[in-house]
């Protein structure tokens, strides 16, 4: 669990799936591939789900849109090179993209950059395809990255709202702060938007059977001060509790960790008490419990029972 700051936009990657991950981890081993060569894909045998909480107006881009959306871009805005792949229905653009030759990306992004210029819609897929690319292309100039990002869906979410990235679904975070929640494993396979490696064939491979798709998820109001977001499995736990100038009480697992993402508060736990200052976060190991927190403040804790 951690404060995300896209500041800078994230690169595009994905996190395998469970078969993917052991099968690569064990591949790579086999293989010989040093744990921390620049070169290696899979550092773990786990596969890796993601959920973020919008803290401030959040954008993701997350999962490939459809060709119906795909082609209502490639035509309002005049994208040769979209239009292009959209001709080959055996795929979709963003396997042709991650293969294009560097010339050939240069000249997609000549295009993008001449027919950008021309939007002017505030809604849709173009409006989105525009705002992408003229905010990824003065900070990743020459990046196919920002070709795959136009392919993407752009999710806007408010502030308190979540979303879920499952496994082997392409993403990256466009603007805004979040907290986000992870699985522990360290694979992440890049596909944009950075100078690391891209192991262009691993990916094809990963992505061979299309995307899942980037989900929204509920959250449950518990009481004036708590909410309850959903996670990947039904041993965890991840609550929200906002503490204006006041008091509220926190349920502590065996293991709860509880980080304050904005504002600051004291937690207490019977005779022992923590300040937790912006971005401080604390760990709690023992008998299930309460902590009551006071101050003001946006507090998350996760548990696992």
């Amino acid at each position: 669990m951690h404060l995300l700051d896209a500041d800078v936009p994230k690169p595009i990657q994905l996190h395998p799936r469970p078969d993917q991950a052991l099968a690569g981890y064990v591949r790579e081993q086999t293989r010989g591939v040093p744990l921390n060569a620049g070169n290696r894909n899979y550092k773990d045998r786990y596969a890796k789900f993601e959920v973020a909480v919008a803290l401030t107006p959040l954008r993701v881009l997350s999962g490939e849109r459809s060709r119906e959306e795909l082609r209502a871009i490639a035509d309002g805005v005049d994208l040769p090179w979209l239009r292009a792949l959209l001709t080959f229905r055996h795929e979709m653009p963003v396997h042709a993209l991650l293969r294009m030759e560097p010339s050939e990306t240069a000249r997609a992004l000549r295009e993008t950059r001449a027919a950008m210029a021309g939007v002017a819609e505030t809604d849709g897929p173009a409006a989105d395809a525009a705002a992408v690319f003229r905010r990824l292309e003065p900070l990743f100039p020459g990046d196919r990255g920002i070709l795959i990002a136009i392919c993407m869906n752009l999710l806007k979410l408010d502030p308190g709202q979540a979303m879920v990235t499952p496994a082997g679904c392409l993403h990256s975070y466009l603007s805004g702060q979040a907290l986000v929640v992870m699985g522990l494993s360290d694979n992440a396979l890049k596909a944009g938007l950075t100078t690391d490696y891209v192991d262009v064939a691993e990916l094809q491979q990963v992505l061979d059977n299309g995307q899942p798709g980037p989900a929204p998820l509920e959250v449950e109001r518990i009481d004036e001060c708590q909410e309850h977001i959903p996670l990947w499995s039904e041993d965890l736990d991840l609550r929200r509790t906002v503490i204006h100038g006041g008091t509220a009480s926190i349920p502590l697992e065996r293991f709860t960790v509880v980080l304050a993402a904005l504002g600051e508060a004291m937690v207490s736990v019977g005779d022992v008490s923590t300040y937790l200052e912006q971005g401080a976060s604390m760990l709690y190991l023992g008998d299930p419990t309460t902590a009551d927190v006071e101050g003001s403040a946006q507090l998350f804790s996760a548990s696992r029972e």
